[in-house]
């Protein structure tokens, strides 16, 4: 009796470091949190939307979201769409990237630029992108162009700002120590302000990616009778809340694709960071 009594008593603190174990796995992964994190908001929106709780004209859950996929994707209109909004995407955001990274630099390593120009930028940044949109549709009309700047409003100063602030955090002692070398201004730049900018640029070229998909999203929901954003309108102007949060999510997929990518890219430069050397 007092053996069969033992070992119960011994199996208990097994069992419980095993729970205790078993969680901190858990926890310890990220992407695991991340699953439950996921299966928790699907849960909630389906709760909350589902079983006629919410008005399905305003909303669906996201089991009806899953079942309009197919229909979505396979649709004439969705892969001329998606073809529109990565053009139009990718056009701004090269023109950000090459506009914004020497304006960037050039205004770290140019006190005259930056008295002159930086006042002007942070009007033009702290201005609301719809507030600009009538303005740029009545200058330039409803074509490719002004659907092009107002990406370029969007993605071109997180990457600007971030380049500068990477040329200004450069040590100056290696700069000192370069000049008494009498290294050149081209060489200078190559050796040691671009590799001690690169993480600050990363970063930059991330949220950028993000801000751009924003204004790509807004440019086509404005000005634009194409795209990804003409068909959120569209589905939205007919009721179909599912077709409509599909495209939504189609937006959301790529932003986090090109977000992931680029965080990739950040870690592995990350090396060249001061506080990492």
């Amino acid at each position: 009796m007092s053996t069969t009594t033992d070992t119960a008593t011994d199996r208990a603190p097994t069992a419980a470091a095993s729970r205790r174990g078993v969680l901190r796995a858990i926890v310890s992964n990220r992407w695991t949190l991340r699953a439950l994190g996921l299966i928790v908001v699907l849960l909630a929106w389906e709760w909350a939307f589902g079983g006629g709780r919410v008005d399905p004209v305003f909303s669906a859950p996201p089991s009806e979201v899953a079942r309009k996929i197919p229909t979505v994707l396979s649709s004439p209109e969705y892969l001329p769409a998606l073809a529109s909004t990565a053009k139009l995407f990718a056009i701004g955001y090269a023109i950000s990237i090459v506009i914004g990274i020497p304006l960037g630099l050039a205004l770290a390593r140019s006190k005259l630029l930056d008295t002159a120009l930086t006042p002007f930028l942070n009007a033009l940044y702290a201005s609301p992108a719809p507030a600009i949109i009538p303005i740029l549709t009545a200058v330039l009309g409803f074509q490719l162009s002004s659907k092009v700047v107002i990406v370029v409003l969007l993605a071109i100063f997180p990457i600007m700002i971030n380049a500068n602030q990477g040329a200004k955090s450069v040590d100056g002692t290696l700069v000192e120590v370069a000049r008494s070398f009498r290294v050149g201004e081209a060489r200078l730049w190559r050796d040691v302000i671009l590799p001690s900018t690169l993480p600050y640029l990363v970063v930059g070229l991330r949220l950028g990616a993000a801000r751009g998909m924003i204004g790509t999203a807004v440019a086509e929901l404005y000005t634009s009778p194409d795209g990804l954003g003409y068909l959120i309108l569209r589905y939205g102007y007919r009721f179909e809340m599912d077709g409509m949060l599909v495209v939504v999510l189609t937006f959301t997929a790529i932003s986090l694709a090109f977000s992931m990518s680029l965080g990739l890219l950040e870690r592995r430069v990350r090396r060249w960071s001061p506080s990492t050397s």
